[in-house]
């Protein structure tokens, strides 16, 4: 029996004591914790080792000083977080769920995917604008992205997207019965996805960004153009609302291409001009 299964039945049965509450939180945050390091350590293990991963780094440049440690010491906070949001959910029965089918299982999926790219669209470009970076600031510690960046968040940071996400869920349980593992697959393909996005490493081919799902699906060079220029590449996992608002990179589609081939940027701020091919700065 699993902690948060303790907890629904202690939660039901009205017998629940904060010591359940903050056992049941250690227990998720490790639970999370250990996730965390078996993913990330396979991430890291495969950057360090693979032929592939170093043959197609999108940015050839070093981590900034301090900046793995850094991204930790935000990741830790993240995780119980993480933990006793959860926790809080289950303890206070907000989230019901309706049966394990096949059907709603696809439609909790889809409409967790379309929903979330909305909310982190718009609250990223908020989050851009100088009057609320300072929220935002932690996350592009990492000009150079690595694994580690997928949780490294302040905290006010990962509320807004925890609101946009378990908070979503949790409304929209009030109205449609949401299927727990719909839940639990876009929970793990949005944190996998995010991982491979902070990877650095181009895993797609050349020809990808010019195919019809191409258009819509990024790579993980779209995400690393984001941290190392700041302003533009604002979506999730798709490039949708960047198109409808103008915020795409016009060399993406060449530094994805270059990427792919080997040929990684090597200078901060290095940018492709679509027409000639030729580098210039911004």
């Amino acid at each position: 029996m699993t902690p948060l299964s303790t907890l629904r039945e202690m939660q039901a049965a009205g017998d629940l004591s904060i010591v359940a509450v903050l056992a049941a939180t250690a227990a998720v945050a490790l639970a999370i914790a250990f996730r965390s390091a078996v993913v990330l350590g396979a991430a890291f293990l495969w950057l360090r080792l693979s032929a592939f991963a170093k043959r197609r780094l999108i940015l050839r440049l070093p981590y900034a000083d301090g900046q793995i440690l850094a991204e930790l010491r935000a990741a830790v906070p993240v995780v119980m977080l993480d933990a006793a949001v959860v926790v809080a959910i289950v303890s206070l029965g907000l989230l019901p769920l309706g049966p394990p089918t096949l059907a709603g299982g696809i439609l909790t999926f889809a409409l967790m995917f379309v929903w979330f790219e909305i909310w982190f669209y718009a609250t990223h470009r908020l989050l851009h604008t100088p009057r609320f970076y300072w929220i935002h600031r932690q996350h592009h510690t990492a000009k150079v992205v690595d694994p580690l960046t997928s949780l490294s968040f302040s905290l006010l940071e990962r509320l807004i997207l925890l609101s946009g996400s378990v908070g979503f869920a949790v409304v929209l349980a009030q109205w449609l019965p949401l299927s727990a593992p719909g839940l639990i697959a876009y929970g793990a393909v949005n944190y996998l996805l995010n991982v491979l996005g902070h990877s650095n490493v181009e895993v797609f081919p050349g020809w990808f960004t010019r195919s019809r799902i191409g258009r819509l699906v990024v790579t993980p060079t779209y995400h690393a153009l984001h941290h190392a220029r700041y302003r533009g590449h604002y979506g999730l996992f798709t490039a949708i609302l960047d198109r409808a608002f103008g915020s795409v990179f016009p060399d993406y589609d060449q530094v994805q291409q270059r990427a792919s081939a080997g040929d990684g940027l090597s200078r901060q701020g290095e940018r492709i001009a679509p027409a000639s091919g030729k580098a210039m700065e911004g």
